[in-house]
């Protein structure tokens, strides 16, 4: 992608808006909403929690603003607040409403015993359905990207725009292995708790500042081996009671793209990477992609790895930002 140009680099610099306000508040030009999910009365199952909403929050644009809104998804093990610092600067930038939900067994959204890439996806659309969007612009990073991916493949008309971030539709080696590792790592986490003899959740919510960090510390040294990426391993315990890690280390189908030969997603699409962690390699992988995104365009960011959008903060913001308000 060519270079954006002095004057988005000078909005990416620009004072940010007011900070998030948890509840409802405004501003002249801003509504900021939060909603969380109750929590289930019951022992959940896979087919009761479908139909309970998934918990977000939202930067809202005026009413007038005729642009489609710009929806999050952030990945395996991740939560909402992760993404909370850039949707307040893509709503800054770009004047849309952003909405960032919580994943199924993430954050506030409810649990359920057989999570799944197409699982994932009906969330998303639920929630479209229910804050009465009729179209968005979709991003994902990782497992939110192919959330997202899915989303777009098998409901176009509700998608505008698509990025996709250090994903792609591929089951490659690379990310089979990336899988295996993140269900080695709740192993290990499930094997440091055992012996204390309490739910994760529980416990984590029950220690102390200084029994957790020194757990945290445990854990950390436990996970090198297995999570050798820092930035992966601080995002993985810095939400650990917040993500159900029973569910995720059991169910192999949030390891693989479901197979989806003869859908395609039309509209405009970008697929962003680090340059030093590419998500695809070569020009038969990027053809390959584009026969499910013909529309699609490439991008690798210089210095960056998987975790572009946090290594690299203002060429993503620069990047995506350029998309999303490009006109096509």
């Amino acid at each position: 992608m060519k270079s954006i140009g002095s004057n988005l680099v000078k909005l990416i610099v620009a004072p940010s808006p007011p900070p998030l306000l948890w509840g409802r508040a405004a501003t002249s030009s801003t509504a900021i909403r939060s909603y969380v999910a109750q929590a289930p009365t019951s022992s959940t199952s896979s087919t009761s929690s479908t139909k309970e909403s998934l918990s977000y929050v939202s930067f809202e644009s005026p009413t007038s603003s005729n642009q489609t809104p710009l929806m999050i998804q952030h990945a395996l093990f991740g939560r909402k607040e992760n993404f909370l610092s850039m949707g307040k600067k893509f709503h800054h930038l770009t004047k849309r409403s952003i909405i960032i939900p919580d994943a199924r067994n993430h954050g506030n959204s409810p649990p359920c015993l057989n999570p799944s890439v197409k699982q994932m996806s009906s969330d998303l659309t639920s929630l479209s359905s229910q804050l009465g969007i009729k179209k968005s612009c979709l991003l994902g990073q990782a497992t939110g990207g192919r959330v997202a991916m899915m989303t777009a493949l098998t409901n176009p008309d509700l998608v505008d725009r698509l990025v996709v971030v250090s994903s792609s539709p591929m089951n490659t080696t690379s990310s089979q292995d990336r899988w295996e590792r993140h269900r080695q790592a709740c192993y290990i986490i499930h094997t440091l708790i055992d012996s204390r003899g309490q739910l994760l959740t529980e416990l984590v919510n029950s220690m102390t500042p200084e029994i957790k960090v020194e757990f945290l510390l445990e854990a950390d040294t436990a996970l090198k081996s297995t999570m050798e990426d820092k930035s992966e391993r601080a995002l993985f315990l810095s939400n650990l009671g917040m993500i159900n890690t029973d569910a995720l280390m059991n169910n192999p189908d949030l390891s693989k793209f479901p197979s989806l030969e003869g859908n395609t997603f039309t509209g405009p699409t970008m697929f962003i990477t680090g340059e030093k962690n590419p998500t695809w390699e070569n020009d038969q992988e990027v053809r390959a992609i584009r026969q499910l995104f013909p529309n699609s365009v490439f991008v690798k960011i210089p210095g960056a790895g998987h975790w572009v959008h946090t290594e690299k903060k203002d060429d993503f913001l620069a990047a995506v930002v350029a998309f999303l308000q490009t006109e096509f």
